[in-house]
């Protein structure tokens, strides 16, 4: 090739054709109606579902764990669901045995694993089950306190046992043992249920003793 030569020289008469991005926007167009289209539609059964009265999920599920309100005390505990129904569901309290019906919407996350813990070591522990702590399935079958359709009813779970034909108080609802099967559990196990007993039977004493007085 000679030194100098011209390779490429542009002329006056350039195809303007390659610059036209017409058909690109066009295309762009199209897909655009198309999603909008698209998003419309959804939100036009969103609103045909909400309109025939399907309730929206809450996004809960049965053996969630979850933070709710115990209606002896008006506070806060780490429970577990047990059963759904409609709106309202069936949540065992994390170590007190306790169970009530709450609604999903006062529900609440759990603090995590750590807190459940803690909250069972807060309660302390027993040797005795309760019949309370079946299977969640069973439990929505088969007690009699959870009828098949809404409304449920006054809800017992959570009331204090009557007491027995001695006269005897009913002891105070017996605490889950710990999950943990090691031996700082153990022992931490035994000094609780130690602890409990104490204060129950302290209890009933002083209260033998003020009945006695009275009279």
């Amino acid at each position: 090739m000679a030194k100098g030569s011209v390779l490429w020289r542009r002329t006056e008469n350039i195809d303007e054709d390659i610059w036209d991005d017409s058909d690109l926007i066009a295309a762009y167009d199209r897909a655009y109606e198309k999603i909008k289209k698209e998003i419309e539609r959804r939100n036009r059964t969103s609103s045909e579902n909400s309109s025939a009265g399907q309730e929206p999920s809450t996004g809960w599920k049965q053996g969630d764990y979850c933070i709710a309100v115990y209606s002896g005390d008006k506070l806060p505990y780490e429970a577990k669901i047990k059963c759904i129904r409609g709106k309202h569901c069936i949540v065992h309290y994390i170590g007190y045995g306790n169970e009530e019906r709450v609604l999903l919407s006062d529900l609440h996350p759990s603090e995590g694993k750590k807190a459940r813990q803690a909250q069972q070591a807060r309660a302390g522990s027993s040797v005795h089950t309760s019949s309370l702590t079946s299977g969640s399935s069973q439990h929505c079958a088969g007690v009699p306190n959870l009828p098949s359709e809404p409304p449920w009813g006054a809800a017992n779970f959570g009331v204090p046992l009557s007491s027995s034909a001695n006269g005897t108080p009913p002891l105070p609802p017996h605490p889950s043992l710990l999950v943990e099967n090691s031996p700082e559990s153990a022992a931490l196990s035994s000094m609780l249920m130690a602890w409990y007993m104490s204060g129950y039977h302290t209890g009933y004493y002083q209260a033998l003793q003020q009945s006695r007085q009275k009279k």
